[in-house]
């Protein structure tokens, strides 16, 4: 059915630099999963033998799963990937604080308003509910103000839940020293408050242990690092609690009822606990690749700005502003080349208004317009980047010498 459109990708060679949208699946992910599809392909909740067979298999995922996080077995909950447990987060958080006889109105969640749109809708969501939602001061270049932040905090608030990395302009979070402030501030309010951590984009680049970050849950993604695509965690510190958000059958704790899909939850411990095992390996190797893409790139474009911190930066992502040029345009143009790149957020692209995270960091809309994200996998080069380079160069000489003969006509 599909070979025609196998046929003409084969075809074309095709140069990836959209990482953070998602990532291929590793042949040993893809070879770890297979057993799973028509071998052992018995409902784990049954309780003949290949069931518990099965029920195994699972379980000692999840125990792979919770030794890479420094955490109980018991909090980890396998999900449909990034977007589900950000909800599940969010909302578990708030209805079990609900369910325990707080009203709607006397709780608050808070977050950025650079996040993800799983977070963004799901926070909306909860305001039509009555939740508070107040956001997090951040600095310019995407950061967090985290001494401003203090004055936000109030004892109403339940959650706190912001991007380890920002998925747009690659901005890393100093967790630490934000949930070092929140649990200083909590002691002396006598209050306690949940800080949330979605960390989709952070397996393959920075260290995802729940203790050493201070927080109390992380929503993570198989899709980004090279494992299976709807598939991902949602991992609980010892003590927390949610109400579930799907009924049924009762598992994963209760929390997301509905039978489990064994060969996404295989695939996907396979590929974060790769992830992390060599992630600082990794992040060294393409950090050099990433700085010589910028180098290259500002030296051979004039007038490209950056978009984002350089210094508290994750090692792939390269988000770049170029003055008088529409970055949906030059994303088609690098697309006819077989250079994959793009605007924003792969869930934000069915927006036609540029950047949003760029636009609310500098409340310029001719800046957020002409925004173009390039992100680096394992396997990228520089003969990749050189060529992305050339092709954007080549881009905007023309997109300017056309703009500048229809200021003479």
């Amino acid at each position: 059915m599909f070979e025609s459109v196998r046929k003409l990708w084969k075809k074309k060679k095709h140069i990836h630099l959209d990482y953070a949208s998602t990532t291929p699946v590793r042949k040993e992910v893809l070879h770890s999963m297979s057993p799973f599809w028509r071998d052992e392909w018995a409902n784990p909740s049954a309780l003949y033998t290949s069931a518990v067979r099965v029920r195994r298999i699972i379980e000692e995922s999840r125990e792979r799963i919770a030794q890479m996080l420094r955490i109980r077995a018991s909090g980890v909950v396998f999900t449909g990937g990034g977007t589900e447990s950000n909800n599940l987060a969010l909302i578990g958080a708030v209805e079990q604080v609900h369910q325990n006889g707080c009203a709607y109105a006397d709780i608050e969640v808070l977050t950025t308003k650079i996040e993800h749109a799983s977070i963004l809708e799901t926070v909306r969501e909860l305001e039509r509910r009555g939740v508070n939602i107040a956001y997090l001061p951040l600095f310019e270049d995407g950061r967090i103000d985290i001494e401003a932040s203090k004055v936000v905090l109030s004892k109403k608030t339940a959650i706190i839940s912001f991007a380890y990395i920002n998925s747009e302009i690659g901005v890393v979070q100093d967790v630490k020293r934000f949930s070092r402030m929140v649990r200083a501030w909590s002691k002396e309010h006598e209050t306690k408050v949940l800080i949330h951590l979605d960390a989709a984009q952070a397996p393959l680049w920075l260290p995802c242990e729940l203790d050493t970050l201070g927080i109390d849950l992380i929503s993570l993604d198989s899709g980004k690092c090279y494992g299976p695509k709807g598939a991902g965690v949602l991992a609980l510190r010892h003590g927390v609690s949610l109400a579930p958000a799907v009924f049924g059958g009762g598992q994963e704790s209760g929390l997301r009822s509905g039978t489990e899909n064994t060969a996404l939850i295989v695939g996907c411990t396979e590929a974060l606990i790769r992830a992390q095992e060599v992630w600082e390996v990794r992040a060294a190797r393409v950090l050099s690749l990433r700085d010589y893409f910028i180098e290259k790139i500002q030296a051979e474009i004039s007038g490209v700005v950056v978009n984002g911190s350089l210094q508290s930066r994750v090692a792939n992502n390269v988000n770049i502003s170029i003055p008088g040029i529409d970055s949906e345009y030059a994303v088609i143009t690098l697309d006819r080349y077989g250079i994959a790149a793009s605007t924003k957020s792969a869930c934000g692209a069915s927006s036609t208004s540029g950047s949003a995270v760029v636009r609310e960091l500098t409340k310029d809309d001719a800046r957020a317009g002409s925004t173009i994200r390039f992100t680096l996998g394992e396997e990228t080069t520089k003969a990749e980047i050189d060529k992305a380079v050339a092709v954007l160069k080549k881009h905007v000489f023309e997109t300017r010498a056309f703009l500048e003969t229809l200021k003479s006509v």
